[in-house]
């Protein structure tokens, strides 16, 4: 069954439509209702929290991984696009028709919008227990920050230092052009934003598709990794309870197939296809097309740990996440699956395995209903072991790199003696050690690429900072050829960041003459 929601916040760009599914939120439409009129009772509440899941989902649908994925070491060019080609080549443009779709926030910014409205909204809610469900409004209030939060998050990892835009626009005569703030500024946006949703957000741990008090906690370490101030995203980490490794390697499969069902999930991104109206999840499309070529391919070198991988004394793969991402019949060696044709390549991850022939069920781009992970346990304990690694407790950082390794099958354990050095040395060396297990274990879920850009010296757009991106995707780069743009220069350094749309620039004269070099607006 099929629900539409259209929220009406007076402009018609703060517009937010949906479609939500019973199995997810069950409520009655709502249809060209002002705001004067709504937020009447609790039916109203839960229809516009479902208007901003909707707008998340749509947010998020493909961005996830161009924004997070596509310029990274993990994937290579598969189909022939253009935009795709683009993208990979590190290519960007701010006025490219190609590109619009990633470059242009005007998505993101329509979901802070709903949350500003919520924002507002909830606080009277709560103080008249309206339909006695003071509880539950306290909660979606939390979602609403915790979800600004987020956004703003992507925001500032993307472009950079962005518009805060926290005004619910009710009037044409408000103000309507906001400047970009500074990475300080936002910054103190996001952990306020999340400080106010731990006040009041709930603490399920059964409730994936909605952010909850471990999600709030899983992007407050991640914040604070994107930083690089690791006492903190050890102590933001130390508040994930409730969740816990899988206990056998063919669990981990269900992580991505039945979210809902795992103890390792803490918040998805829901998604069902036809109450979509037949448009997929973009990762299908991306990785794993069914009946036509997937735009990208995993790059033979991030899965070779997987074929290289034996317990002692066996000549057994012993890496499970070969076997549920790779399909081993027709590629049962590195070698085999280096040499396939581009075009013939899919990655199954995030597929369901069939129980008749054992291989996997491929989507096709409309009927792909993926529920991609946002965080789960897996991905904050590798962030919590990096931080560990980084203030030199190197042999819990360890303990998590060889917890993550053992619940797919692989035993051997990554061994605090075999690092040397000095303090800083070791705790370099073990920072890798956990940086290439969070790339085998998050390939495809849109980390990639934020993994490179935190590391080292960052927000130092010439050739002294992000040493270790240059470090990784130089070569890459440079071995794609002339169509290709490595990070080379101090001018081909800020195209770390993307380009601001052209559209958005010339909609607000405050952007005007701010755009990201080496970008023209």
């Amino acid at each position: 069954m099929k629900k539409n929601i259209y929220v009406f916040v007076i402009l018609a760009f703060f517009l937010a439509g949906g479609i939500a599914s019973c199995s997810l939120i069950d409520k009655d439409p709502v249809s060209e209702i002002a705001p004067d009129n709504f937020f009447k009772n609790r039916k109203d509440a839960d229809a516009f929290m479902a208007g901003i899941y909707n707008s998340l989902q749509e947010t998020l649908r493909s961005n996830y991984f161009d924004w997070g994925e596509v310029r990274s070491d993990n994937v290579q060019n598969a189909g022939t696009g253009t935009a795709q080609e683009k993208v990979i080549n590190n290519v960007l443009a701010a006025n490219d028709n190609d590109l619009n779709a990633i470059t242009d926030w005007s998505n993101l910014y329509r979901t802070i919008s709903l949350c500003n409205f919520a924002i507002e909204k909830f606080p009277d809610l709560i103080e008249r227990n309206v339909d006695a469900s003071e509880a539950q409004y306290r909660d979606q209030l939390g979602q609403a920050y915790a979800l600004r939060g987020l956004l703003y998050f992507y925001a500032l990892r993307v472009w950079g230092g962005t518009p805060i835009v926290n005004d619910v626009i009710v009037n044409v005569n408000q103000r309507l052009s906001f400047p970009r703030a500074t990475v300080a500024q936002m910054k103190i946006q996001i952990l306020g934003d999340i400080d106010n949703a731990t006040a009041i957000i709930g603490n399920s741990t059964t409730k994936k598709f909605y952010i909850q008090r471990g999600g709030v906690f899983a992007l407050k370490t991640d914040v604070h990794m994107w930083f690089q101030e690791y006492p903190e995203a050890i102590q933001a980490s130390n508040n994930l309870t409730g969740y816990s490794y899988i206990t056998n390697p063919s669990q981990w499969k269900q992580i991505f197939t039945v979210p809902e069902g795992s103890n390792e999930t803490i918040f998805n991104m829901f998604w069902n296809s036809v109450e979509a109206g037949n448009r997929g999840v973009a990762v299908c499309q991306k990785l794993g097309a069914f009946g036509n070529t997937s735009q990208y391919r995993i790059a033979p070198k991030v899965v070779q740990p997987y074929y290289n991988r034996f317990n002692t004394g066996t000549t057994k793969k012993s890496d499970a996440r070969l076997w549920l991402s790779i399909d081993t019949v027709l590629y049962p060696t590195l070698d085999l699956f280096a040499t396939a044709a581009s075009n013939t390549i899919q990655y199954g991850k995030f597929m369901d395995i069939s129980p008749i022939d054992g291989r996997f069920a491929y989507s096709t781009q409309q009927e792909c209903s993926v529920k991609v992970p946002i965080y789960r346990f897996a991905d904050v304990m590798l962030l919590r072991a990096e931080a560990l690694a980084r203030t030199y407790s190197f042999q819990q950082a360890l303990d998590i790199v060889n917890a993550i390794r053992s619940r797919v099958g692989y035993n051997v354990k990554a061994v605090l003696a075999d690092y040397t050095g000095t303090q800083e040395q070791k705790a370099i060396a073990i920072q890798r050690t956990v940086l290439q297990e969070r790339q085998l274990e998050l390939v495809g879920e849109g980390k990639r690429w934020f993994d490179l850009c935190r590391i080292g010296r960052t927000y130092d757009y010439t050739l002294n900072g992000y040493d270790f991106l240059r470090e990784v995707m130089n070569p890459i780069l440079t071995a794609r050829g002339a169509d290709a743009v490595a990070y080379n220069s101090d001018l081909n350094m800020g195209r770390i960041l993307y380009p601001i749309n052209s559209d958005v620039i010339n909609a607000n004269p405050l952007l005007r003459g701010k755009q990201n070099p080496p970008y023209s607006e």
